[in-house]
């Protein structure tokens, strides 16, 4: 066993977040973590240090406490303090803004900044004495005054914002300006927005491995599809694959659509530049190059495989039995056969997509059951598929399918070629009289021809722009059948890519209004 301990008390709400100098305001605070005596004991809550004049608990349970408190007096007077609660040996605290009845700034302008600083901002002031001079910092960093011009009520103060070091890391940091007259008997605050650049998050492959997406943590200035060079460098592109392409999905999402000849794998790093990436407002100036390591989906997408080869053949032929289907990229095979021993001392030590096995070392009349899985380069493990194959006396043809290399895309044809062996044990002249028969099958598994997609005869089979779905996988097997009516298949399986939607305008008037 092991000791668990609960995290530290922390505020995790104050309204409002600020309140006046001569007391009064009620402020709700939310506590979480507070110890349980807290629960049968006052609670103790202080503004600059000095105690509420009331406090009622709302509510309190194991994780949160919630009290209303009145701000007392503060005799400090305005400016960034703390807000504390306490009970229970336990103490959590906030930034809290004491202000002075009458005198007030806001940032009218250039509220905004990266954390380089350097830009301008314009404050409005009231409240303060009409010669009065003045000095702004923020966070405590001096700011340098550009010019100051009275208006009625008050007066505008013009400056330039300082740089900013965070203590830690966030896509933001909102800082407390204060300004305060020479004399120090008047001071006011706002607060103003320092944005860091984007930083990378997390890369994570796709379930089915074939998308790597970049999460940052903020949003961005990217958008659209853009060329990969504009954030990663050759390296990097070069195990993207031949042909990349990069597509923003949001501002905070860029995703990299890996392409033939990809070796990416989990636990690589991928260098991101950053001169072309900033804030989706870009006022945090550009990124700078981030390199981040590359992680596996929580869920993975399992290969699905046909085991494909003929189901019988001569005592003088071999056998080649292949898997087939959406496997993808850096696969390894597990093969074995539960009710041949021979068979499976052949091929358990085989890792490739395909084994021979010898007619010789299968029965006459005896189905051997080959079994393989399939595991891709996430993990990911295939369900088994089987295949029963045997010897026979009067052996039918070995057939053979060639449908071209992925990727196979919904608006564009696809042609299918068989041929047929026939088995060395056959007399010659036989495959003068063989037919062939197709039929495609929306699924893993081969169905009727009444329920079949597509059908055909023939040694090839055309198959139309639109007949298979985007996203579907199918089942293509040609049937072929001698002039003695023993009949052979063979089976692929292949899966359609979706394509992208293209939106255009045809017609009507383009002018707009």
């Amino acid at each position: 066993s092991a000791a668990v301990s609960a995290p530290s008390p922390a505020v995790q709400q104050v309204r409002p977040s600020s309140g006046s100098a001569a007391g009064g305001t009620l402020v709700t605070v939310v506590a979480a973590w507070l110890p349980m005596a807290s629960r049968r004991q006052a609670m103790l809550v202080t503004f600059g240090g000095v105690a509420a004049s009331a406090v009622s608990v709302s509510y309190a349970d194991t994780f949160a406490t919630e009290v209303v408190a009145t701000v007392p007096i503060v005799p400090a007077g305005a400016g960034v303090t703390q807000v504390a609660i306490s009970a229970g040996g336990g103490s959590a605290s906030s930034d809290f803004h004491i202000f002075t009845p009458g005198q007030s700034v806001q940032c009218t302008s250039g509220c905004v900044t990266g954390i380089a600083g350097g830009t301008s901002a314009r404050l409005s002031i009231a409240g303060f004495a009409s010669d009065a001079a003045f000095s702004v910092s923020v966070a405590g960093t001096a700011a340098g005054i550009i010019g100051t011009s009275q208006v009625a009520g008050g007066a505008v103060l013009s400056i330039t914002l300082p740089p900013h070091s965070p203590a830690s890391a966030a896509p933001e940091h909102m800082l407390w300006v204060t300004v305060t007259s020479t004399t120090g008997s008047e001071r006011a605050q706002t607060q103003i927005l320092y944005r860091e650049p984007p930083k990378a998050a997390s890369a994570i492959f796709s379930t089915s491995g074939s998308t790597l997406e970049i999460t940052f943590d903020q949003e961005t200035n990217g958008g659209g599809v853009v060329a990969c060079s504009l954030y990663f460098l050759a390296p990097d592109l070069t195990v993207f694959g031949g042909s990349p392409t990069c597509v923003w999905s949001s501002p905070k999402i860029l995703k990299v659509s890996l392409s033939s000849g990809a070796t990416l794998v989990p636990g690589n790093t991928v260098s991101v530049l950053g001169t072309s990436l900033s804030s989706l407002d870009t006022v945090s100036g550009p990124a700078t190059a981030m390199t981040i390591s590359v992680q596996a989906p929580v869920i993975k997408e399992a290969p699905q495989i046909l085991l494909t080869g003929p189901s019988s053949i001569g005592e003088c032929d071999s056998a080649e039995m292949r898997v087939e289907g959406t496997v993808g990229r850096g696969a390894t095979y597990a093969w074995s056969c539960f009710d041949n021993s021979a068979v499976h001392a052949l091929i358990s030590g085989q890792t490739g997509s395909s084994v021979t096995i010898s007619g010789s070392a299968l029965i006459v009349g005896v189905p051997a059951t080959i079994s393989a899985t399939a595991t891709n380069f996430l993990g990911a493990v295939s369900e088994a598929a089987f295949r029963d194959v045997m010897t026979k006396s009067v052996p039918p043809p070995i057939v053979s399918l060639n449908i071209g290399s992925p990727p196979y895309k919904r608006h564009h044809g696809l042609t299918a070629f068989a041929s047929a062996k026939l088995s060395a044990c056959a007399a010659p002249g036989a495959e003068a009289n063989l037919v062939f028969q197709w039929i495609v099958s929306a699924g893993t598994q081969p169905l009727s021809s009444n329920q079949a997609v597509l059908t055909g005869t023939g040694s090839s089979l055309y198959i139309p722009p639109g007949t298979l779905a985007g996203g579907g996988t199918y089942n293509i097997r040609s049937i072929v059948i001698d002039a003695s009516g023993l009949v052979a298949s063979a089976d692929r399986l292949i899966r359609v890519n979706s394509e992208a939607l293209v939106v255009s305008l045809l017609g009507g008037d383009r002018l707009a209004f």
